[in-house]
């Protein structure tokens, strides 16, 4: 490595994938030397009595244990982890983190909502070589929480809005229950999404702002709609999914019972479970603000984390 250059590596503790990333570093741009994921479900039950269940801490500190080893490999200059809703939400987040913190030899920051749109947005320009121009709302609909960034490149400006809008809970509320209720999440999905954008101040029709999403759900749809076999994050990155493919997607998805789509190709373990609450997500969003199409990043938060940690090394 050349002076400029330094290895670097960020963990995300999401409500349903805990992830790893470990690259190197020059100027920004990422050379990526691993990349871990792991299905762990967090936050799976959390809006019953606010507690993280046992068997997904014991899942969580079993991926942990792995992540430690590729830090023991790589040694990291520059390290950060980042939890995000199911660890500000939950009353027994303390238990967790202390053991957490002791596997990994690291600490482990709750971030905010609003940080988290934020390193979104970072991790998600990172990806791209040429610099996105024009307005933008950058979406990540995750599995606690579901984050808004909108961004005009014209004038450097960014609004971002979180919501405790997460494709798990939605999933145990409306579509998982004996009698799945499409009807009353598509209302509290345009209710909730149309005071965020009304919040980011985005008028529900602008043909000028395009929308990029980004995290599990956004790279699931478009490998499913470019039927791969395997992930290929050179495909996905910059896919774009017009509605009717979407809309062909949820279709498809919603009649498949869930070990059927759990065992469809690309898709991360139980990802299946939770994805036509992800997708119905995106679905209500173009239609409240009447686009025909959305291009998805591969990169995101846990690219963004990764370069903040660079960023806070003195």
């Amino acid at each position: 490595m050349t002076i400029d250059q330094q290895i670097a590596a960020g963990i995300d503790l999401g409500s349903n994938t805990f992830r790893l990333l470990v690259a190197i570093s020059s100027a920004g741009n990422l050379k990526i030397l691993d990349k871990k994921l792991a299905t762990v479900g967090l936050g799976r039950g959390l809006e019953e009595n606010q507690l993280l269940h046992e068997h997904a801490m014991e899942k969580g500190f079993k991926a942990l244990r792995i992540f430690r080893k590729s830090l023991d490999h790589y040694l990291p200059q520059s390290i950060r982890v980042c939890g995000t809703e199911a660890l500000r939400q939950a009353k027994n987040s303390s238990l967790f983190l202390k053991k957490a913190e002791e596997t990994l030899q690291s600490k482990i920051e709750i971030i905010t909502g609003e940080e988290e749109a934020h390193l979104s947005l970072a991790g998600a320009l990172s990806g791209y070589k040429e610099q996105l121009s024009g307005t933008f709302l950058l979406v990540d609909a995750g599995g606690g929480s579901t984050e808004f960034i909108f961004a005009d490149t014209s004038t450097g400006q960014t609004r971002v809005e979180s919501m405790g809008l997460g494709v798990i809970g939605l999933t145990e509320k409306f579509i998982t229950t004996p009698q799945p209720d499409i009807a009353a999440m598509d209302t509290m999905l345009a209710d909730t999404i149309g005071n965020g954008l009304e919040k980011l101040n985005i008028p529900e029709k602008l043909p000028a702002v395009s929308i990029i999403g980004c995290g599990g759900t956004a790279t699931s749809l478009a490998a499913l709609d470019l039927n791969l076999t395997s992930y290929d994050e050179a495909l996905v990155h910059g896919h774009i999914l017009q509605r009717n493919d979407l809309e062909e997607l949820w279709s498809k998805l919603i009649v498949l019972p869930t070990d059927k789509r759990n065992a469809l190709p690309c898709l991360g373990e139980g990802r299946g479970e939770i994805l036509t609450a992800g997708l119905r997500i995106y679905q209500v969003l173009l239609e409240l603000m009447q686009q025909d199409r959305m291009k998805v990043s591969d990169t995101g938060l846990l690219e963004g984390i990764l370069l903040s940690s660079i960023s806070e090394t003195p």
